[in-house]
Protein backbone atom coordinates (compact mmCIF):
# COMPACT_ATOMS: atom_id res chain seq x y z
CA UNK A 1 0.00 0.00 0.00
CA UNK A 2 1.23 3.47 -0.98
CA UNK A 3 1.96 5.94 2.34
CA UNK A 4 1.60 9.41 1.85
CA UNK A 5 2.62 11.97 4.24
CA UNK A 6 0.31 14.85 5.31
CA UNK A 7 2.55 16.74 8.06
CA UNK A 8 5.55 16.13 10.32
CA UNK A 9 5.11 17.17 13.65
CA UNK A 10 7.28 18.06 16.37
CA UNK A 11 6.56 17.35 20.19
CA UNK A 12 10.14 18.53 21.07
CA UNK A 13 12.52 18.39 17.47
CA UNK A 14 15.88 19.88 19.13
CA UNK A 15 16.87 20.41 22.74
CA UNK A 16 19.69 22.45 23.33
CA UNK A 17 22.72 21.55 25.06
CA UNK A 18 25.92 22.51 26.07
CA UNK A 19 27.58 20.18 23.71
CA UNK A 20 25.34 20.55 20.80
CA UNK A 21 22.04 19.17 20.26
CA UNK A 22 19.84 16.30 21.15
CA UNK A 23 17.00 14.91 18.75
CA UNK A 24 14.38 13.84 21.23
CA UNK A 25 10.05 12.34 20.41
CA UNK A 26 8.62 13.09 17.40
CA UNK A 27 5.44 13.07 16.32
CA UNK A 28 4.30 12.39 12.73
CA UNK A 29 0.93 12.10 10.89
CA UNK A 30 0.52 9.10 8.65
CA UNK A 31 -2.30 8.36 5.46
CA UNK A 32 -2.60 4.51 4.29
CA UNK A 33 -4.11 3.35 1.20
CA UNK A 34 -6.36 0.48 2.70
CA UNK A 35 -6.97 -2.33 0.41
CA UNK A 36 -10.53 -1.20 -1.06
CA UNK A 37 -9.07 2.31 -1.76
CA UNK A 38 -10.23 4.15 1.70
CA UNK A 39 -7.86 6.52 3.05
CA UNK A 40 -7.07 5.64 6.68
CA UNK A 41 -4.99 8.70 9.04
CA UNK A 42 -3.26 7.39 11.92
CA UNK A 43 -0.01 9.31 13.95
CA UNK A 44 2.95 7.69 15.05
CA UNK A 45 5.27 8.69 17.51
CA UNK A 46 9.18 7.75 17.15
CA UNK A 47 11.32 7.72 20.03
CA UNK A 48 14.98 9.50 20.16
CA UNK A 49 17.26 6.79 18.53
CA UNK A 50 16.77 3.46 17.42
CA UNK A 51 13.28 1.73 17.40
CA UNK A 52 13.36 -0.99 19.39
CA UNK A 53 9.68 -2.10 19.03
CA UNK A 54 6.73 -1.13 17.26
CA UNK A 55 3.26 -0.63 18.60
CA UNK A 56 0.35 -0.69 16.35
CA UNK A 57 -2.71 0.09 19.17
CA UNK A 58 -5.83 -1.42 17.23
CA UNK A 59 -8.94 0.22 18.83
CA UNK A 60 -12.09 -1.06 20.77
CA UNK A 61 -15.82 -0.88 19.43
CA UNK A 62 -17.59 2.48 18.59
CA UNK A 63 -16.23 5.58 17.30
CA UNK A 64 -12.26 6.13 17.80
CA UNK A 65 -9.65 8.85 16.19
CA UNK A 66 -6.31 8.97 16.50
CA UNK A 67 -6.22 11.21 19.45
CA UNK A 68 -9.58 10.18 21.24
CA UNK A 69 -9.99 13.30 23.21
CA UNK A 70 -12.45 12.88 25.82
CA UNK A 71 -13.46 15.29 29.02
CA UNK A 72 -12.06 15.15 32.07
CA UNK A 73 -14.49 17.51 33.66
CA UNK A 74 -16.50 20.47 32.92
CA UNK A 75 -13.34 22.05 32.19
CA UNK A 76 -10.82 19.73 31.22
CA UNK A 77 -9.86 17.56 27.75
CA UNK A 78 -7.15 15.01 27.65
CA UNK A 79 -5.83 12.94 24.64
CA UNK A 80 -6.13 9.31 25.48
CA UNK A 81 -3.49 8.45 23.52
CA UNK A 82 -0.66 10.77 24.67
CA UNK A 83 -0.08 8.75 27.86
CA UNK A 84 0.82 5.28 25.46
CA UNK A 85 3.48 8.39 23.47
CA UNK A 86 4.96 9.78 26.02
CA UNK A 87 5.60 6.27 28.10
CA UNK A 88 6.36 4.21 25.22
CA UNK A 89 8.85 6.78 23.06
CA UNK A 90 10.67 6.77 26.29
CA UNK A 91 11.30 3.65 26.52
CA UNK A 92 12.51 3.16 22.71
CA UNK A 93 8.97 1.68 21.04
CA UNK A 94 7.72 3.50 18.24
CA UNK A 95 3.88 3.47 18.51
CA UNK A 96 1.15 3.99 15.56
CA UNK A 97 -2.74 4.43 15.85
CA UNK A 98 -5.54 5.29 13.37
CA UNK A 99 -9.23 6.78 13.29
CA UNK A 100 -11.73 4.65 12.63
CA UNK A 101 -13.34 4.50 9.25
CA UNK A 102 -15.51 7.85 8.88
CA UNK A 103 -14.12 9.44 11.77
CA UNK A 104 -12.05 12.40 12.13
CA UNK A 105 -11.17 14.41 15.17
CA UNK A 106 -14.05 17.14 16.15
CA UNK A 107 -15.05 19.83 18.75
CA UNK A 108 -17.85 18.71 20.63
CA UNK A 109 -18.33 16.49 23.77
CA UNK A 110 -18.07 13.85 24.52
CA UNK A 111 -15.93 11.94 21.81
CA UNK A 112 -14.47 14.85 20.09
CA UNK A 113 -15.15 13.28 16.70
CA UNK A 114 -16.60 13.99 13.73
CA UNK A 115 -18.56 11.41 11.64
CA UNK A 116 -19.22 10.60 7.86
CA UNK A 117 -21.81 8.36 7.93
CA UNK A 118 -21.20 6.71 4.54
CA UNK A 119 -18.06 5.72 5.50
CA UNK A 120 -18.78 4.81 8.73
CA UNK A 121 -20.98 1.94 7.44
CA UNK A 122 -17.75 0.40 5.99
CA UNK A 123 -15.90 0.27 9.42
CA UNK A 124 -16.90 -3.55 9.78
CA UNK A 125 -14.66 -6.23 11.44
CA UNK A 126 -13.76 -7.63 7.76
CA UNK A 127 -12.03 -4.47 7.02
CA UNK A 128 -10.68 -3.52 10.44
CA UNK A 129 -8.66 -6.38 9.91
CA UNK A 130 -7.75 -5.32 6.09
CA UNK A 131 -6.91 -2.08 7.42
CA UNK A 132 -4.64 -3.48 10.28
CA UNK A 133 -2.46 -5.37 7.09
CA UNK A 134 -2.51 -2.28 5.18
CA UNK A 135 -1.27 0.43 8.46
CA UNK A 136 1.47 -2.92 9.15
CA UNK A 137 2.83 -3.27 5.13
CA UNK A 138 3.16 0.61 5.07
CA UNK A 139 4.85 1.04 8.37
CA UNK A 140 7.20 -1.68 7.55
CA UNK A 141 7.78 0.21 4.51
CA UNK A 142 9.41 2.44 6.28
CA UNK A 143 13.38 1.77 7.14
CA UNK A 144 12.86 3.30 10.65
CA UNK A 145 10.87 0.63 11.46
CA UNK A 146 11.62 -2.58 8.61
CA UNK A 147 13.38 -4.51 11.06
CA UNK A 148 12.06 -3.94 14.75
CA UNK A 149 9.61 -6.40 15.96
CA UNK A 150 5.99 -5.72 16.07
CA UNK A 151 3.21 -6.02 18.54
CA UNK A 152 -0.14 -5.73 17.88
CA UNK A 153 -1.63 -3.75 20.93
CA UNK A 154 -5.64 -5.14 20.89
CA UNK A 155 -8.51 -3.29 23.40
CA UNK A 156 -11.42 -4.44 23.23
CA UNK A 157 -13.14 -5.28 20.05
CA UNK A 158 -9.34 -4.74 19.08
CA UNK A 159 -8.84 -7.93 21.24
CA UNK A 160 -10.72 -9.62 18.47
CA UNK A 161 -9.43 -7.94 15.94
CA UNK A 162 -5.19 -8.25 16.39
CA UNK A 163 -5.63 -12.01 16.68
CA UNK A 164 -7.45 -12.40 13.01
CA UNK A 165 -4.52 -10.15 11.70
CA UNK A 166 -1.43 -12.72 12.85
CA UNK A 167 -3.85 -16.21 12.61
CA UNK A 168 -4.44 -14.96 8.55
CA UNK A 169 -0.37 -14.35 7.79
CA UNK A 170 -0.73 -11.67 5.29
CA UNK A 171 1.52 -9.79 7.68
CA UNK A 172 4.13 -10.80 10.66
CA UNK A 173 3.25 -10.06 13.78
CA UNK A 174 5.86 -10.81 16.54
CA UNK A 175 3.59 -10.41 19.79
CA UNK A 176 -0.09 -10.09 20.86
CA UNK A 177 -1.00 -7.57 23.67
CA UNK A 178 -4.73 -7.90 24.63
CA UNK A 179 -6.32 -5.51 26.87
CA UNK A 180 -10.16 -5.44 27.89
CA UNK A 181 -9.87 -8.79 26.61
CA UNK A 182 -13.47 -11.05 24.87
CA UNK A 183 -13.21 -15.05 24.23
CA UNK A 184 -16.57 -15.33 22.87
CA UNK A 185 -17.98 -13.81 20.06
CA UNK A 186 -19.66 -10.12 20.30
CA UNK A 187 -23.26 -11.25 20.28
CA UNK A 188 -22.38 -13.51 23.34
CA UNK A 189 -20.76 -10.69 25.04
CA UNK A 190 -23.69 -8.21 24.09
CA UNK A 191 -26.14 -11.23 25.81
CA UNK A 192 -23.63 -11.40 29.17
CA UNK A 193 -24.19 -7.65 28.90
CA UNK A 194 -27.87 -7.09 28.70
CA UNK A 195 -28.77 -10.24 31.16
CA UNK A 196 -27.23 -8.92 34.65
CA UNK A 197 -23.79 -10.50 33.79
CA UNK A 198 -22.55 -6.57 33.36
CA UNK A 199 -24.48 -5.15 36.12
CA UNK A 200 -23.29 -8.10 38.97
CA UNK A 201 -19.42 -6.84 38.25
CA UNK A 202 -20.98 -2.87 39.72
CA UNK A 203 -22.99 -4.82 42.61
CA UNK A 204 -20.23 -7.17 43.62
CA UNK A 205 -17.52 -4.54 43.27
CA UNK A 206 -19.72 -2.11 46.27
CA UNK A 207 -21.61 -4.42 47.63
CA UNK A 208 -20.75 -8.00 47.88
CA UNK A 209 -19.04 -7.90 51.43
CA UNK A 210 -18.78 -11.76 51.38
CA UNK A 211 -18.32 -12.62 48.02
CA UNK A 212 -20.47 -15.45 47.55
CA UNK A 213 -21.21 -13.83 44.33
CA UNK A 214 -24.47 -12.29 45.34
CA UNK A 215 -25.66 -9.10 47.10
CA UNK A 216 -27.87 -9.82 50.05
CA UNK A 217 -30.67 -6.82 52.02
CA UNK A 218 -28.29 -6.67 54.44
CA UNK A 219 -25.14 -6.14 52.65
CA UNK A 220 -27.33 -3.73 49.88
CA UNK A 221 -28.47 -1.48 53.27
CA UNK A 222 -24.91 -1.50 54.68
CA UNK A 223 -23.82 0.32 51.73
CA UNK A 224 -20.19 0.57 52.66
CA UNK A 225 -19.19 2.66 50.13
CA UNK A 226 -21.99 5.00 50.23
CA UNK A 227 -23.32 5.25 46.52
CA UNK A 228 -26.98 4.32 47.56
CA UNK A 229 -28.05 8.24 46.93
CA UNK A 230 -26.10 8.45 43.63
CA UNK A 231 -28.64 5.44 42.68
CA UNK A 232 -31.77 7.02 43.63
CA UNK A 233 -31.62 5.08 46.97
CA UNK A 234 -33.59 2.89 45.89
CA UNK A 235 -35.58 0.00 48.01
CA UNK A 236 -33.70 -3.15 48.08
CA UNK A 237 -37.43 -5.13 47.08
CA UNK A 238 -37.19 -2.95 43.81
CA UNK A 239 -33.73 -3.99 42.65
CA UNK A 240 -35.00 -7.73 43.87
CA UNK A 241 -37.32 -8.15 40.98
CA UNK A 242 -37.65 -11.90 41.27
CA UNK A 243 -38.19 -11.48 45.39
CA UNK A 244 -35.68 -14.24 46.59
CA UNK A 245 -33.51 -12.23 49.17
CA UNK A 246 -30.64 -11.64 46.86
CA UNK A 247 -29.51 -9.48 44.26
CA UNK A 248 -28.38 -12.15 41.20
CA UNK A 249 -28.12 -11.65 37.22
CA UNK A 250 -31.44 -12.33 37.09
CA UNK A 251 -33.14 -9.65 38.52
CA UNK A 252 -30.87 -7.37 35.96
CA UNK A 253 -31.72 -9.46 33.51
CA UNK A 254 -35.56 -9.09 33.87
CA UNK A 255 -35.30 -5.10 33.86
CA UNK A 256 -32.93 -5.03 31.30
CA UNK A 257 -35.42 -7.78 28.63
CA UNK A 258 -37.32 -5.08 27.21
CA UNK A 259 -34.59 -2.89 26.19
CA UNK A 260 -32.48 -5.69 25.18
CA UNK A 261 -35.50 -7.36 22.92
CA UNK A 262 -35.61 -3.83 21.33
CA UNK A 263 -32.04 -3.77 20.74
CA UNK A 264 -31.72 -7.32 18.91
CA UNK A 265 -35.15 -6.40 16.96
CA UNK A 266 -33.51 -3.47 15.75
CA UNK A 267 -30.60 -4.70 14.17
CA UNK A 268 -32.99 -7.55 12.63
CA UNK A 269 -34.35 -5.01 10.80
CA UNK A 270 -31.51 -2.76 9.84
CA UNK A 271 -32.54 -0.16 11.88
CA UNK A 272 -29.48 2.10 11.85
CA UNK A 273 -31.12 5.14 13.58
CA UNK A 274 -32.52 3.15 16.09
CA UNK A 275 -29.39 2.22 17.11
CA UNK A 276 -28.12 5.44 16.90
CA UNK A 277 -30.79 6.97 19.33
CA UNK A 278 -30.74 4.45 21.74
CA UNK A 279 -27.67 2.23 22.08
CA UNK A 280 -24.85 3.78 24.14
CA UNK A 281 -22.19 3.42 21.34
CA UNK A 282 -22.60 4.31 18.22
CA UNK A 283 -22.69 0.91 16.08
CA UNK A 284 -24.43 -0.23 13.09
CA UNK A 285 -26.20 -3.09 12.01
CA UNK A 286 -23.43 -3.90 9.20
CA UNK A 287 -21.17 -3.90 11.88
CA UNK A 288 -23.28 -6.56 14.38
CA UNK A 289 -23.74 -8.82 11.40
CA UNK A 290 -19.75 -8.45 10.29
CA UNK A 291 -19.50 -9.66 13.86
CA UNK A 292 -21.60 -12.57 13.46
CA UNK A 293 -19.39 -14.11 11.03
CA UNK A 294 -15.98 -13.59 12.99
CA UNK A 295 -14.57 -16.53 14.50
CA UNK A 296 -14.26 -16.06 18.73
CA UNK A 297 -10.91 -16.21 20.02
CA UNK A 298 -11.17 -18.88 21.79
CA UNK A 299 -11.06 -20.79 18.47
CA UNK A 300 -8.76 -18.39 17.04
CA UNK A 301 -5.72 -17.82 19.72
CA UNK A 302 -5.11 -21.71 20.60
CA UNK A 303 -3.65 -21.85 16.91
CA UNK A 304 -1.20 -19.19 17.71
CA UNK A 305 2.12 -19.95 18.61
CA UNK A 306 3.54 -16.20 19.23
CA UNK A 307 3.67 -14.50 22.51
CA UNK A 308 0.12 -13.76 23.98
CA UNK A 309 -0.13 -11.10 27.07
CA UNK A 310 -3.75 -10.53 28.37
CA UNK A 311 -4.22 -7.87 30.36
CA UNK A 312 -7.64 -7.84 31.94
CA UNK A 313 -9.80 -6.04 35.21
CA UNK A 314 -11.54 -8.30 37.18
CA UNK A 315 -14.21 -5.45 37.60
CA UNK A 316 -14.69 -5.14 33.67
CA UNK A 317 -18.01 -4.32 32.98
CA UNK A 318 -17.56 -4.41 29.25
CA UNK A 319 -16.19 -8.04 29.23
CA UNK A 320 -16.38 -10.78 31.79
CA UNK A 321 -13.37 -12.02 33.25
CA UNK A 322 -14.30 -15.46 33.29
CA UNK A 323 -13.33 -15.78 29.61
CA UNK A 324 -9.55 -15.35 30.48
CA UNK A 325 -9.68 -18.18 33.03
CA UNK A 326 -11.53 -20.17 30.06
CA UNK A 327 -8.73 -19.50 27.66
CA UNK A 328 -5.96 -19.85 30.16
CA UNK A 329 -7.68 -23.46 30.76
CA UNK A 330 -7.95 -23.96 27.33
CA UNK A 331 -4.22 -23.24 26.81
CA UNK A 332 -2.96 -25.33 29.61
CA UNK A 333 -5.30 -28.69 28.44
CA UNK A 334 -3.34 -28.27 24.99
CA UNK A 335 0.42 -27.56 26.72
CA UNK A 336 0.67 -24.63 24.89
CA UNK A 337 3.03 -22.25 27.17
CA UNK A 338 3.01 -18.70 24.90
CA UNK A 339 -0.02 -16.92 26.50
CA UNK A 340 0.71 -14.78 29.81
CA UNK A 341 -2.43 -13.74 31.38
CA UNK A 342 -3.01 -11.23 34.17
CA UNK A 343 -6.35 -10.33 36.18
CA UNK A 344 -6.07 -7.54 38.01
CA UNK A 345 -8.66 -7.33 41.44
CA UNK A 346 -10.44 -3.74 41.28
CA UNK A 347 -9.61 -2.80 37.29
CA UNK A 348 -11.95 -1.80 35.06
CA UNK A 349 -11.98 -2.36 31.40
CA UNK A 350 -9.24 0.21 30.45
CA UNK A 351 -7.19 -0.99 33.52
CA UNK A 352 -7.86 2.21 35.49
CA UNK A 353 -6.77 4.79 32.89
CA UNK A 354 -8.25 7.47 34.45
CA UNK A 355 -6.54 6.91 37.54
CA UNK A 356 -3.54 8.38 36.10
CA UNK A 357 -5.63 11.37 34.81
CA UNK A 358 -7.21 12.27 38.09
CA UNK A 359 -3.94 11.77 40.27
CA UNK A 360 -0.85 11.38 37.89
CA UNK A 361 -0.49 7.62 39.41
CA UNK A 362 -0.39 4.84 36.98
CA UNK A 363 -2.72 1.45 38.31
CA UNK A 364 -0.89 -1.56 38.82
CA UNK A 365 -2.22 -2.78 35.39
CA UNK A 366 -1.56 0.19 33.66
CA UNK A 367 1.83 -0.08 34.77
CA UNK A 368 2.38 -3.68 34.32
CA UNK A 369 1.52 -2.70 30.64
CA UNK A 370 3.52 -0.20 29.66
CA UNK A 371 6.46 -2.02 31.19
CA UNK A 372 5.52 -4.79 28.62
CA UNK A 373 5.43 -2.87 25.54
CA UNK A 374 8.46 -1.14 26.19
CA UNK A 375 10.61 -4.12 27.64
Amino acid sequence: MKRLWLAFLALALLLGAAQGEEQMQTTELWQVTAEDGYTLTGKLDLPAGEVRRLVVFINGSGPNTYDNTRQLDETTTYNYFDLFAERLTAGGTAFFRWSTRGCTPGGEPPLYTDIDEAAYQTYVPENSIRDAEAVVRALREDERLANCPLTLLGWSEGTMIAPQVAARGNVKVDELVLCGYVNGTMMETLAWQQTGGSSMVFYREYFDADGDGSVSQTEFGADPYGILPALGSPAFEDVDMDGDGALTAADFAAMLAPGYEALLAAIARGDDAWLAENYAVRLTCAWFAGHEALAPNREVLPTLDIPIHILHGVSDANAPVEGVYEIEAAFAALGKTNLDARTYPGHDHDLNYLQYQYTGELSQGFAELLTLLTA
